[in-house]
């Protein structure tokens, strides 16, 4: 761990698509920093040019001979100080719109603003790959926006994710994150979820409509949570859809888990990992309690706090978002009457 001008560096235990990730944590203003710039370069070889003599010859293309690949180009880091660099971070088609990681940081620090929130107000964290192709922004929101639920405090969380090489399209979600296991989950996706590939058609202002869009409609969504938390689920039915639904979509494995956390507030391990059978009927052992668990687990707000801790388990950061987002639609069989 580091700390530089206020701001807290530490390598994340998490990957990002196989790369390294590491977190920066601080003040909004002293994080921008940190962030790198890019540029879009031709991307091409350098040689000596030779003389095309043979018939095969006659036939490569004029980019074939000028050493240019005239459908990518490469994008490039730019040195972070004297002593760096440039670094090539990805090769990208003549279509792609590189977005900026410190634009779209600026942008989202102009629509909090508008939702009457000072950057100094916000607890800021980024975590971002080796060369900062990959970057998720977290900024969770003042205490007054918090959600208080039979004493379970929740924040909202405002993320963006972005990629400059064309690895991942970009992301905004808001969400809740629990404080006593830093659980996040992704409420509202229908009104609050923003994904567009890097194109001409992706447009900043569309970005920031969305941004304010998305914390307004969320603060209004805290009746979800509500109403899970006063729907019961009978252990048939939570059988059931834990065989059946969670099963299909996140597999055996996960699904017990989430059965034995939900039931008995602790993870398990598998006594034969290649033991076939239900998710329900697996023979497992006992690990240590799961913080922030909610027991009795008989509602779905308990079954949801389940999967939210499972998907937040998963190392890669990609698959932490997907998993997220799945939770939503994996609840609505069991909040059907």
């Amino acid at each position: 761990m580091a700390a530089y001008g206020g701001v807290t560096i530490t390598q994340s235990d998490n990957i990002w698509s196989g790369s390294p990730v590491t977190v920066y944590e601080g003040p909004m203003e002293s994080l921008r920093e940190h962030i790198p710039l890019y540029e879009r370069r031709t991307f091409g070889a350098a040689f000596r040019p030779i003389s095309i003599t043979s018939t095969a010859q006659n036939m490569e293309t004029p980019s074939s001979v000028s050493g240019i690949n005239h459908y990518h180009d490469v994008i490039v880091r730019m040195p972070l100080n004297s002593s760096d660099a440039e670094i090539p971070v990805g090769i990208v088609s003549k279509q792609y719109t590189l977005i900026q990681h410190r634009r779209l940081f600026d942008e989202a620090k102009t629509v909090i603003r508008r939702a009457g929130v000072e950057p100094s107000e916000i607890k800021a964290r980024l975590e971002m790959t080796v060369f900062g192709e990959r970057l998720r922004i977290g900024l969770l929101l003042p205490e007054r926006f918090n959600l208080n639920l039979n004493g379970d405090k929740m924040g909202l969380q405002l993320e963006c994710f972005n990629s400059v090489d064309g690895s991942m399209k970009f992301t905004c979600v808001i969400g809740w994150l629990r404080f006593v296991c830093s659980n996040g989950m992704v409420v509202g996706v229908a009104d609050t979820y923003y994904k567009q590939r890097h194109n001409r058609f992706l447009e900043m202002n569309d970005i920031a409509a969305m941004l304010g869009a998305g914390i307004e409609a969320t603060t209004r969504e805290r009746d979800t949570y509500l109403v899970w938390s006063k729907k019961k689920v009978n252990e048939d039915k939570f059988e059931q859809w834990t065989n059946k639904h969670l099963a299909k979509q996140w597999g055996v494995k996960a699904a017990a888990r989430a059965w034995h956390i939900t039931r008995s507030g602790r993870d398990v391990t598998f006594a034969d990992p290649f033991e076939k059978g239900l998710a329900t009927e697996k023979s497992v052992h006992f690990g240590k309690a799961v913080a922030g668990a909610v027991l009795p687990g008989n509602t779905v707000y308990a079954v949801a706090q389940s999967l939210a801790w499972l998907a937040k388990e998963r190392r890669d950061i990609q698959e932490q978002l997907q998993m997220k987002r799945e939770i939503h639609d994996l609840l609505k069989p069991l909040l059907a009457k």
